[in-house]
């Protein structure tokens, strides 16, 4: 099959037109949604003789015409070492992105677009959002070239033409999850947190019903408190334990809808991940887009043995949360693999650790302990009983602080630089020294007086902090690392 043009103004496929007008849809549902419900509750706004389907069918037809005119408006191509996208037709946009700024190109597949066999494309570059920078409907085989093109192009590249991608398509399956995998996965998740998310979405459905049957919310709830007053602790223990089911059946739930049929596979000097169960994503993750490797574990994750990697690109602040990409279900082996080909090897395993001062617990407890425990200091005035649990507070975060000191270290090398840290769950981070954008040197009065300070090591994924060591070391551990990276001849993505 021979390869398209990349250089030629290109529309999205025809066939997933209906992709596009779903997706227009969502859009115009999420801007204008206070004007429906205005609408569809006060049927007197409507002129006379319009009724509510015929406002439907008129807002449907404008959605479609709208949608028509963005298809027909929309072209995408290659173009002097650019990425074109020219789109609009009221207000003409064209975007232009270099190729060599483009962070990521990810692909997704949800069920219709699974229907209609198109798939949808993201470009995301360092700076951008990404929101605008989206394509809705391609063929599989134009998607496939597209997204190697973008992904494999080199800056000092002299030529246009796709030819110029390696035509090496050894790959190598790194990891695939099992049902099995899935299972253990699911189990060693946070239930807490889906159960808070859990509680705090049912209250909002209650708070609904209530609104809508007052009157009969009302004549329910004595009977459900005397319910409640009589059944005592067997009562509340039965809710836990149900509270507890349902979270872990969600936590399974969610687990499997993200990462079923998950893979980690290496195809050059990249990663392919592919995942979903009903949206279907595919991220390629170029080894030298990588800013940050993380990885953790925790109690459960240690039982099955199992890490949760996350590799983390350059992003904006205000869409840090996106642009990361895991792997869970990860094996010690697997994070070898993965350190050896992003850092070739060069790891600092085997330097000293230096863990953070003693005084850093001081810092902790104070902040996390004894200030929420002293703020509800009238509470314990007309309510001695709350003072037994301002003193279990403060005895149950010293523990958690004391965990967090006892994980905190740094590794470096001067190439690579490792930080630990953590508390119930443990986490590794990963930079190289010469993709170091700033370092923020931090002192307080009571840090100066013990010859104490603090560190900021900022990439353009975020930052990795460095607490409580000892000046001399922060001041010639900041002063190497922006040494390295003014005399660094790489590049950092």
């Amino acid at each position: 099959m021979s390869k398209p043009d990349l250089t030629k103004p290109t529309r999205q496929e025809l066939r997933g037109f209906l992709v596009i007008f779903a997706f227009e849809a969502i859009q115009t549902l999420r801007r204008f949604w206070p004007v429906f419900i205005l609408i569809f509750a006060q049927k007197k706004i409507l002129p006379t003789g319009v009724t509510i389907p015929m406002a439907i069918g008129l807002i449907l037809l404008v959605l479609l015409l709208h949608v028509t005119l963005f298809y027909l408006n929309f072209y995408f191509y290659i173009e002097k070492n650019q990425f074109i996208i020219k789109k609009g037709y009221l207000r003409k946009k064209v975007l232009s992105i270099p190729l060599e700024r483009i962070q990521s190109v990810n692909t997704k597949q949800n069920l219709l677009q699974r229907l209609l066999n198109v798939y949808s494309l993201e470009v995301d570059t360092a700076g951008s959002a990404g929101k605008e920078l989206k394509i809705y409907s391609l063929s599989g085989s134009y998607t496939d070239h597209l997204t190697q093109f973008l992904q494999s192009h080199k800056e000092n590249a002299n030529e246009e033409k796709s030819d110029s991608i390696s035509n090496t398509n050894e790959e190598v399956e790194i990891l695939k999850l099992s049902h099995s995998d899935l299972l253990r996965i699911g189990i060693s998740q946070n239930h807490l947190r889906t159960g808070l998310i859990i509680v705090a979405f049912g209250s909002q459905i209650v708070d609904q019903i209530q609104d809508l049957f007052k009157e009969r919310t009302d004549a329910y709830s004595d009977s459900v408190q005397n319910i409640m007053s009589n059944s005592g602790i067997l009562f509340f223990t039965g809710l836990v334990i149900f509270a507890l089911v349902v979270s872990i059946l969600a936590t399974l739930l969610f687990t499997v809808i993200k990462y079923y049929d998950f893979k980690l596979v290496k195809h050059q000097q990249s990663y392919r991940i592919t995942a979903g169960l009903f949206n279907k994503r595919k991220v390629l993750l170029p080894f030298s887009k990588v800013q940050q490797l993380n990885w953790e574990t925790g109690p459960i994750k240690r039982i099955f043995g199992i890490f949760k990697i996350s590799f983390k690109q350059a992003v904006s602040k205000q869409i840090q949360q996106k642009q990361v990409v895991d792997a869970p279900g990860c094996l010690n082996h697997h994070i070898e693999i993965i350190r050896d080909d992003l850092f070739k090897g060069d790891l600092p395993d085997h330097s000293e650790k230096i863990y953070s001062h003693r005084r850093y617990f001081n810092l902790l407890w104070f902040q996390r302990g004894w200030l929420p425990a002293i703020l509800p200091t009238p509470v314990y005035i007309f309510e001695p009983i709350w003072l037994l649990a301002g003193g279990f507070w403060l005895v149950l975060s010293g523990l958690y602080c004391w965990m967090m000191v006892r994980k905190r270290y740094f590794q470096f090398n001067k190439s690579q630089l490792i930080v630990g840290k953590g508390a119930i769950n443990t986490v590794w981070q990963q930079a190289e020294s010469f993709k170091t954008q700033s370092v923020d040197f931090r002192q307080s009065f009571f840090q100066k007086r013990r010859g104490l300070a603090s560190l900021s090591v900022n990439n353009a994924s975020g930052q990795i902090d460095i607490p409580y060591i000892p000046e001399d070391m922060a001041n010639k551990l900041m002063n190497y690392l922006l040494y390295h990276v003014e005399t660094s001849n790489k590049k950092w993505m």
